[in-house]
C-alpha cells in the first residue's frame, strides 16, 4: 500500500510541476501581447501566438529566463528581453531597443 501511495504522490508532483511551467510560459507570453513602438518601428505580439519580425512570421513564447523564442518554418532564434511596466527592451545582435506599449482604446 505504501508503494502505491508513493507512486501516486510522485505522479501528482510531476503533474503539478508540468502544469505550473506551462501556465508560467502562457502568463509571460500574455504580458507581451499587444503593439509596441520604438524609433525603429512597431511590433505586435498577436493573441494567436504569432509576430511578424524582420519581414517573417514567427510563433513566439517567452520564458522566465528573459528570452523570447521565435520559431519559424526554417529558423528559430532567442531574443533577450526585459519588461518593466509599459517598456519592453529587446536586445538583438548586441543592440538594445526600448519599445513602449501602445495604449488600448476603451470603447
Amino acid at each position: 500500500m505504501n508503494f502505491a501511495r508513493g507512486v501516486l504522490l510522485l505522479a501528482m508532483c510531476f503533474a503539478l510541476v508540468w502544469s505550473t511551467g506551462s501556465y508560467a510560459r502562457e502568463t509571460l507570453s500574455s504580458v507581451l501581447r499587444g503593439t509596441w513602438h520604438s524609433e525603429k518601428g512597431s511590433i505586435t505580439f498577436k493573441n494567436n501566438g504569432t509576430i511578424n519580425f524582420k519581414g517573417k512570421r514567427y510563433y513566439y513564447a517567452a520564458d522566465g529566463g528573459g528570452q523570447i523564442r521565435l520559431t519559424g518554418k526554417k529558423s528559430s532564434r532567442a531574443i533577450p528581453y526585459h519588461i518593466a511596466g509599459d517598456k519592453l527592451t529587446l536586445t538583438i545582435d548586441g543592440e538594445s531597443t526600448v519599445y513602449t506599449r501602445k495604449p488600448t482604446r476603451k470603447k
